[in-house]
């Protein structure tokens, strides 16, 4: 059952966001910097101290930056930064402090802070559905993780990860995947 303060938070961020879906839990602490960029499907669970930051980067687009599906579970601490797009399939879950950010910092001018520096580096963040991020994963710019993956705990992933496949590691590499024409999980 849900709590009335939770009811509460789900109309607030209802009213703000640019889609919301029904029975969607969002837990205190939950931050959404520019709601309006973000759409968020049903049946969605957002834990504690979730922060999700978007600084669209075309100000005149009527798409969502963020667009998180039907049945996400979202754990405590995570971080999701977006600028040109971040798109979380349906059924996939997060463990604790996973990280996605579709953009990073300038540093080739030595003589200026990094934070002064301009964005660079930015390309869209896709995860399929039906995936496990496990905890303090780390998605880095133009990275694509097919449907049904799992990333290991403390993996930082870029670039392509296929479908039915397990990536662990920093950077991430794909250990195993489900061959479909044996029918059986096979080693990499």
């Amino acid at each position: 059952m849900r709590s009335p303060s939770m009811l509460l938070r789900g109309l607030y961020w209802g009213i703000r966001c640019r889609e919301f879906g029904r029975g969607v839990l969002v837990y205190p602490g939950v931050h959404i910097v520019h709601p309006e960029w973000v759409a968020i499907g049903d049946e969605v669970t957002i834990h504690k101290d979730t922060v999700i930051h978007v600084a669209a980067k075309d100000k005149a687009g009527t798409r969502p930056v963020v667009r998180i599906g039907n049945g996400v579970h979202l754990s405590f601490r995570t971080w999701i930064a977006g600028r040109v797009g971040i798109t979380i399939g349906d059924r996939t879950g997060f463990g604790p402090n996973v990280v996605l950010q579709d953009y990073t910092h300038g540093y080739e001018d030595p003589d200026t802070p990094i934070e002064a520096q301009s964005m660079v580096g930015e390309k869209p963040i896709t995860i399929g559905s039906g995936c496990f991020l496990a905890a303090n994963v780390i998605v880095l710019p133009g990275t694509t993780i097919g449907d049904r993956c799992v990333i290991g705990g403390n993996a930082v992933v870029m670039g392509d990860i296929p479908s039915n496949s397990v990536a662990v590691g920093n950077p991430a590499r794909v250990v195993r995947h489900y061959d479909r024409q044996r029918g059986e999980w096979v080693r990499v």
